[in-house]
């Protein structure tokens, strides 16, 4: 007697959650404001989850997988229905605007610790510390 096969026997997409959920917003072409408006959320919250910052709560996930056109096991764990029509191209075009994005966020990040240098020796300078 031979088994089944099983969803989990399929190679995983070893992306994050975030990374899936974002993955599958672009493919079908939203927004952040506009995913976020139709669940009802803050665009803030959203970009949290992308960002694997936080997690949506397992009843907000089959709603997002609907939304998406994902399925929620795909959106946890990686198997199963995945973004319709993600090819390869697609899939280096997404990367590579994450990787603009986390740039973007080092450049604000680069230039916040400055400010906050250069805060420090103005307060350094003025006690003598």
């Amino acid at each position: 007697m031979s088994e089944e096969p099983h969803i989990f026997d399929e190679a995983g997409d070893n992306d994050t959650l975030g990374g899936r959920l974002w993955r599958a917003r672009e493919a079908v072409g939203l927004s952040e404001a506009a995913l976020a408006k139709a669940l009802g959320i803050r665009p803030e919250t959203l970009r949290a989850w992308e960002s694997d910052r936080s997690e949506p709560r397992a009843n907000r996930l089959v709603t997002i997988a609907g939304l998406l056109n994902v399925s929620p096991t795909w959106l946890l764990h990686g198997v199963g229905g995945a973004p319709q029509g993600e090819t390869l191209a697609e899939e280096i075009g997404i990367v590579r605007t994450q990787l603009e994005r986390i740039r973007q966020w080092r450049q604000q990040t680069d230039g916040a610790i400055a400010s906050i240098e250069k805060a420090l020796d103005r307060i350094a300078q003025r006690t003598g510390i």
